[in-house]
């Protein structure tokens, strides 16, 4: 038989144990998300077309939208089959860091989506997040499973800012303690390097591309347009007054002289670095202000973006964005920007 004084002393050390494991869990950040992470399930994910329940930790996931399988997996969650928003038909290699030794999502098509496709890989979650908002598209996609759309108010095609696309597919993966990390360090490193270049704070830059012998210019809206915005240069407001809903507009040869500003950004080189015969040949584009003092960078247009490439790479990282692709463009898109700015 015990000693009855004993009990209480007992007594005393175990709830002084519970008292500390209490504490260290309630003040500990990392043991309280994960807490959450755990129990946060079902979850509820507000969007464009209403709303969407996750009614448990998705598993096998397909990503629709430009972007969203990049997104996914800088959030540890790698999808089973993913869309590359220029149709490649291989991993991008800026990716493949991110993957790590985990298999790469097998790679589908999303423009004219072929859905038997996308349903015989029986997924329980369908990620169609910054895509062309098409309501057709996304009832049917949430016909094969549950889908998450744009967030509520987007206005543009391709319009969802990096960030919330970080979160919305992070809410819907239960992960939002590391979409939350991944948002921090990604706004650190654009912050730092528009601090350490404060050339760039107020210039005008017009940027956008030469494909099919037209010159089309990017919106506001546009990944491209953000990043460069995040470094503080300022859009062209001739250009966005232009808006049409899309993340781009095409330019006739009257408006070009809109494309004046501080800088021009083209895609409209080559494999070789060889400037479009269009462009080097185009006596309005070649006769404009800003193009005549020298301050025009161009990089790999159309016929570059889907190779394997540090041309390709550059192209597609900088056009897809998010987190894995401003960490891979950024130290490449500097020096780019500073040589035009100081022009001839």
């Amino acid at each position: 038989m015990s000693s009855p004084r004993r009990r209480p002393a007992a007594l005393v050390v175990v709830l002084a144990l519970l008292f500390s494991l209490l504490a260290c869990s309630s003040d500990d950040p990392e043991n309280a998300a994960a807490e959450t992470a755990g129990q946060g399930f079902p979850f509820t994910v507000d969007h464009l077309f209403g709303s969407t329940v996750i009614k448990a930790k998705p598993e096998r996931i397909v990503a629709i939208g430009g972007g969203d399988m990049e997104t996914a997996i800088a959030l540890g969650v790698v999808p089973i089959a993913g869309a590359d928003w220029f149709g490649f038909t291989e991993t991008r290699s800026w990716v493949k860091p991110a993957l790590g030794d985990r298999p790469a999502p097998k790679l589908v098509q999303s423009f004219e989506p072929k859905y038997e496709e996308i349903a015989a890989l029986k997924p329980d979650l369908i990620l169609y997040v910054n895509t062309v908002n098409d309501k057709k598209q996304y009832e049917t996609f949430s016909g094969i499973a549950p889908t998450i759309a744009a967030p509520a108010g987007t206005k543009n095609v391709y319009g969802v800012t990096w960030q919330q696309q970080v979160q919305t597919i992070a809410k819907a993966t239960g992960t939002t303690a590391e979409g939350e990390k991944v948002i921090k360090k990604t706004e650190t490193l654009l912050a730092d390097t528009a601090k350490a270049n404060p050339d760039f704070a107020g210039k005008t830059i017009t940027a956008g591309v030469f494909s099919s012998d037209a010159f089309s210019a990017w919106l506001p809206s546009d990944p491209r347009m953000r990043l460069l915005t995040s470094l503080g240069f300022k859009t062209n407001q001739q250009i966005d007054a232009l808006d049409n809903g899309d993340f781009y507009v095409k330019l006739s040869p009257e408006q070009l002289e809109k494309m004046n500003g501080d800088l021009i950004l083209l895609a409209a080189e080559d494999q070789n670095g060889k400037v479009a015969p269009g462009v080097a040949g185009s006596a309005v584009f070649q006769n404009l202000a800003t193009v005549k003092a020298g301050h025009v960078a161009y990089f790999g247009g159309a016929p570059v973006i889907n190779s394997n490439s540090d041309r390709g790479a550059f192209s597609s990282a900088f056009s897809i964005g998010g987190p894995l692709g401003i960490e891979y463009v950024l130290t490449k898109i500097v020096p780019l920007l500073k040589t035009a700015l100081q022009g001839r």
